[in-house]
């Protein structure tokens, strides 16, 4: 299977989605109970920036060797971009939704869990917009 520089620049968005669900989402989701101190948040946040610059810096670096080329913007990138951010925005709209209610029902901790809440539903629906998008272009 031959990628695109596009493709491969969605896959990179994937793969980030995918490791900061593995390696940051279990400290919020075991500290969801507990109220957290300032400091001990503000170490996390550090952390989740200095992953987040050196990750895309080194992967965009070797996306950029890999493919010399430019990549071609048309009306098919276009439409592709303006579905799937269409998809991501009526699931943000659902997942606010969802939050509201769940804070007027009084289900989710106020300290953690709403930190917690906000970053899985955050998480999920940008990878759900991802994955349409490389779908779109792998199929359209």
């Amino acid at each position: 299977m031959i990628l695109s520089k596009k493709e491969t620049s969605i896959l990179i968005e994937i793969i980030f989605s995918i490791l900061f669900l593995f390696i940051f989402l279990p400290f919020f989701y075991a500290n969801q109970k507990t109220s957290f101190t300032t400091g001990d948040l503000f170490k996390k946040i550090i952390e989740i920036i200095i992953f987040a610059v050196a990750y895309f810096s080194i992967t965009y670096t070797f996306l950029e060797v890999y493919f010399k080329n430019n990549i071609v913007e048309d009306e098919r990138n276009d439409m592709i971009n303006s579905k799937s951010y269409k998809l991501g925005y009526l699931l943000y709209e659902l997942s606010l939704f969802v939050f509201i209610g769940l804070l007027i029902n009084s289900s989710i901790d106020y300290n953690g869990g709403v930190i917690f809440f906000i970053i899985l539903l955050t998480l999920v629906v940008s990878l759900i917009k991802s994955i349409y998008q490389f779908y779109l272009h792998r199929t359209i």
